[in-house]
């Protein structure tokens, strides 16, 4: 019989949350309430509700005194990018430098995010289980593709080396590419006040 707790601990759920958010404003994007609560904490209860604390890494880096007060869950695994300045590519190459040797993955998730569904990460990482592990997972809605991403281990090493503001996606290989159909959720992410505003309408 399958262990589904045991299946789950292989992918690493890595919530990217140490970005400077400069196109937002002074305050800190993730902090701003949506909803009734902080919006990294939209997309970390949707985490917590199907995921086991232990599955998760946290990278915080700008204001990461405030963000840390936001998780407060001692479970879960932070760890703090001093070159978050750089880009994003520095925060993915932290925690995949800081996974277990017997990870298969690592999905990786911009705490931006909000309207992330359960029912479509647990989708993707059913999809990710069905090609083996093997495969580099991709969200799509209306032919736009999104996030998050799940990363087979074949790519580790790559992701290791990634710095400044470049991500992952423009170093995978086309034919290690899947997509899958998912909800509007994947691809609306919060850059500015006025998407702010307008998006959580589009969405209510």
């Amino acid at each position: 019989m399958t262990n589904k707790k045991k299946d789950n601990q292989v992918i690493k759920k890595i919530l990217l949350a140490a970005g400077r958010s400069n196109r937002f404003g002074k305050k800190n994007k993730l902090s701003v309430i949506l909803n009734g609560k902080p919006i990294i904490n939209n997309i970390l209860d949707t985490l917590l509700k199907i995921f086991d604390p232990s599955e998760l890494i946290i990278v915080v880096g700008y204001e990461q005194k405030t963000i840390k007060n936001l998780i407060n869950n001692e479970k879960i695994k932070i760890l703090e990018n001093v070159n978050y300045k750089r880009g994003v590519g520095t925060s993915i190459s932290l925690a995949i430098k800081n996974l277990e040797t017997d990870i298969k993955g690592a999905m990786i998730i911009p705490a931006d995010m909000p309207y992330i569904t359960s029912i479509d990460l647990i989708n993707l990482q059913k999809k990710f289980f069905e090609y083996n592990c093997e495969k580099v997972i991709i969200p799509q809605h209306n032919s736009r593709t999104g996030n998050p991403v799940i990363l087979p281990r074949i790519y580790f090493n790559t992701l290791k080396s990634l710095k400044d503001d470049f991500g992952a996606k423009s170093l995978i290989r086309d034919k290690d590419i899947i997509t899958f159909n998912t909800g509007v959720g994947t691809i609306i992410d919060i850059d500015t006040r006025d998407e702010l505003v307008n998006k959580n309408k589009l969405l209510i």
